[in-house]
């Protein structure tokens, strides 16, 4: 009878150890949600310019990694595959906002997308997308687009070269990253009305934390077209 008895308290023990076990494994797949892909989420891209990516991410199973594929729906083309951890693995929750490069010779026509996240448990979530490439001479353009901090890191220097065929209503500048962030527009007889201009500004960011900083350079036109461009630096 004691045998009995410990044999059935030692199969209860482990029937209960093993579903504890297996409650504490199961967590929900990561999910992908408020995905927005190009200017004002138009899903339009143009060669020469940023393709802005924004989604937000939550994986209770912690991210590994976040990917992003875009490929053309037939034949060659422009292809992107990037995997990105730095900023996400780790965490439960993260903001995707990237810019990403559309070469000046990228292939107009159709194009899909893919953005997937990986948890630690091996699960993934994955999100499509449909994207247009288009070319449009009329956009802005910003080349030599650069960012520098100086030596007491105080002190943001931003330049650009830009064209505007429509004219420029507003030039924005918006710099974020480890929960910091400052947005300056211009928008004074300098720069409104302007088909060229030499952009040479200069940015407090003495309160900015030490970390990675995205800069962003947008540029509005007088007939509503928007372009933005992106550069990074470190404090």
């Amino acid at each position: 009878m004691k045998t009995t008895k410990t044999l059935l308290l030692f199969f209860l023990f482990a029937i209960t150890f093993t579903a504890c076990k297996k409650d504490e494994q199961i967590a929900p797949a990561p999910s992908i949600a408020a995905l927005e892909v190009g200017t004002s989420n138009s899903k339009i891209a143009h060669p020469g310019n940023d393709l802005h990516i924004e989604a937000e991410i939550s994986a209770s199973g912690i991210i590994k990694d976040v990917v992003l594929e875009i490929h053309p729906e037939s034949g060659a083309g422009w292809n992107v595959n990037t995997t990105y951890t730095e900023g996400f693995a780790g965490l439960k929750n993260a903001e995707f906002h990237k810019h990403i490069d559309v070469p000046a010779d990228a292939k107009v026509g159709s194009y899909h997308g893919h953005l997937k996240v990986t948890d630690q448990n091996g699960q993934v979530s994955e999100v499509e997308f449909d994207l247009q490439v288009t070319a449009d001479p009329s956009l802005a353009t910003a080349t030599g687009f650069e960012v520098g901090l100086n030596t007491a890191g105080n002190d943001l220097h931003v330049e650009a070269s830009i064209t505007a065929p429509n004219k420029i209503a507003k030039i924005v500048l918006e710099v974020h990253g480890n929960g910091w962030e400052k947005e300056v527009t211009y928008e004074d007889a300098a720069v409104i009305g302007k088909t060229t201009y030499n952009l040479h500004k200069h940015i407090d960011v003495a309160a900015a934390p030490k970390g990675h900083y995205h800069v962003h350079l947008k540029v509005v036109d007088q007939s509503g077209k928007e372009v933005e461009f992106e550069e990074h630096f470190d404090k």
